[in-house]
């Protein structure tokens, strides 16, 4: 997929290898050479401002970058009311109010709701918020937790590490006329604690969000407690509420940190990784149909870990993981080895200070998964991935739900594939905190190894409309409007290094012919919708092939991709006549 010579050639950036990642050190990128603040802990966002299908950033306390393309981010202006003023600093990011422009919270020494003024401005909307003026918070996040269409804030404080307080958390659920109501009556909104990183996702796949929020120790009485994790009611009841989850392992005492829910086997149900701090190892949780099995792992180990952050970086059909330490600027990358066991820990890179939040984006759009780390000053750095995905298929999504909440956090994607002469399910889930203090982009990827085409893929919405896409061809991106059907993004690319793709006829009848200056491997066809199309081709040179369309589909505009013996691949449109 990547060529890594050519990497010098097409893109304005310079690499330096410091692990399996490359870190970009081009000076010219404001992205790594801004000067950074020196809180300790804080971490970073990737979410699309302009709907281009590039990932932009946030990276706490207060900086907002947009994504040029070409590797290259330009800086804008703070986002307002982002404060500064304590050592740690998280973000979530989502459509709050359904109006096509990602909103975001902030955690800090006075946190802040800040409403996108459809653009890169910001207001705040602090005043709206019950008991909120001045309010500090380690970490936030947002979710539509009653499934109403509109997303809801989650503030966490960590009762003694701030300068200011002390305060419970704070919890508002969002009406359809964008009034937040404040709720309480559970432990976290009402007690004290040292709420770290809260995150929502749906453990039981029921269709509701859960709550789960990490806790480090409370110096009264000492040692590990358990975190305040809870069950959204959603489901059972009719009407949302919250149960706190009292079986193994979500009341184990614990040293709690961030929380991720994972299919880590590719079985249908997800695993949990919890990373700990100090006192007890990072956990790891195997789901055995629901009961959950303890498994050490190269990762689960006492080392003071604050991120755990999974994706599918080297394309092959399972969700490896990379972690942080407080205190140290190498991340460290675990890779799934495919039967539920990880390879050792290597160096996924080294940032130029300690770094504690890390989220995963396919930020220069190649199909695999680069990350950003952030830290006190030079903890700050762009890591990109230029040879661990090798020439391996897949897949990204980007969602809009309607009626569900614009941004579609909470909507579950299961994909199947071909994985190795197995049919395999693969589980995503859309949300908007999933990394220490950190998030990931939106847009949901999926390695697919070889495979060929994707047999099957399942949303279901948070609005608990399902949908199910059929045949549809790897190596693209695709947006989902709910109940609009989906569609290919941008896919139309030239060969790199070689003569421009010539399609002769076009429009086209059912046979034409494809000439390019590199060798031809195979070629393929389909629709706007990325099902792939049967046809028959037949190779008349090494650069040229001679295409028939079987089965004579409709009038329309369709997609030729080509690929070449040297692993690259291009398309070109092709109007069927």
């Amino acid at each position: 997929m990547k060529q890594l010579m050519l990497l010098f050639l097409l893109f304005p950036w310079c690499l330096h290898a410091q692990g399996v990642f490359s870190k970009v050190t081009d000076s010219g990128n404001s992205l790594v050479s801004f000067a950074n603040t020196a809180a300790t802990y804080k971490g970073v966002a990737w979410i699309d401002l302009d709907d281009d299908n590039l990932p932009d950033i946030f990276v706490s306390q207060r900086f907002l970058f947009h994504n040029d393309g070409n590797g290259q981010f330009s800086q804008l202006t703070n986002v307002s009311g982002a404060t500064t003023g304590q050592g740690a600093a998280g973000s979530s990011w989502g459509d709050m109010d359904n109006d096509g422009h990602p909103d975001c919270i902030t955690a800090s020494l006075i946190s802040g709701v800040h409403h996108n003024n459809a653009g890169t401005t910001f207001s705040v909307l602090n005043t709206s918020l019950a008991n909120f003026s001045d309010y500090s918070a380690w970490d936030c996040a947002l979710a539509d937790a009653d499934n109403n269409g509109r997303l809801d804030p989650l503030f966490v404080h960590a009762n003694g590490f701030h300068p200011s307080g002390p305060f419970s958390c704070r919890f508002y659920l969002q009406g359809t006329d964008g009034s937040f109501n404040q709720i309480t009556g559970y432990e976290f909104t009402d007690m004290l604690g040292a709420y770290t990183v809260p995150v929502w996702a749906d453990y039981d796949l029921d269709g509701d969000m859960d709550m789960f929020i990490g806790s480090g120790p409370v110096a009264n009485p000492p040692g590990p407690l358990p975190d305040f994790n809870y069950q959204n009611m959603l489901k059972e009841n009719g009407t949302f509420s919250l149960q706190r989850l009292t079986g193994a392992p979500f009341m184990s005492p614990q040293d709690g940190q961030t929380y991720n829910f994972i299919d880590v086997e590719n079985d249908g149900d997800l695993d949990v990784c919890l990373t700990n701090y100090a006192l007890v190892p990072t956990r790891f949780y195997r789901n055995n149909g629901g009961a959950y099995q303890s498994v050490t792992t190269p990762f689960t180990t006492t080392v003071s870990h604050l991120a755990n952050c999974w994706g599918d970086v080297n394309n092959d059909g399972y969700l490896d993981v990379l972690t942080t330490e407080d205190g140290v600027a190498a991340i460290k990358y675990y890779k799934n080895n495919g039967d539920g066991t990880f390879a050792a820990a290597v160096t996924a890179g080294t940032a130029g200070s300690n770094v504690c939040g890390i989220a995963f984006a396919d930020y220069d759009n190649d199909g695999d998964l680069d990350f950003y780390s952030n830290g006190p000053g030079e903890g700050r750095a762009l890591f990109r991935n230029t040879t661990l995905a090798g020439n391996r298929k897949w897949a990204q999504f980007t969602l809009q739900g309607n009626p569900s909440n614009r941004s579609a956090i909470g909507a579950t994607l299961r994909l199947k594939a071909d994985l190795g002469g197995n049919t395999v399910w693969q589980i995503r889930q859309v949300s908007a905190h999933n990394s220490f203090q950190s998030q990931n982009d939106l847009r949901q990827h999926f390695g697919l190894n070889e495979a060929t085409t994707i047999d099957s893929l399942e949303v279901r919405w948070p609005s608990g409309q399902n949908e199910v896409f059929t045949n549809l061809a790897v190596n693209n991106f695709y947006k989902i409007i709910e109940g609009q059907g989906i569609n290919i993004l941008t896919p139309v690319t030239e060969p790199k290094g070689a003569a421009s793709l010539e399609v002769k006829p076009n429009p086209v009848s059912r046979e034409f012919r494809v000439k390019t200056g590199e060798k031809i491997s195979a070629v393929e066809m389909y629709d706007t919708g990325g099902r792939v199309l049967p046809l028959q081709s037949t190779p008349i040179s090494a650069g040229e092939w001679n295409i028939w369309l079987s089965g004579n589909p409709p009038a329309g505009v369709y997609y030729l991709r080509v690929l070449f013996e040297n692993g690259s691949s291009a398309s070109h449109q092709v109007m069927k006549f």
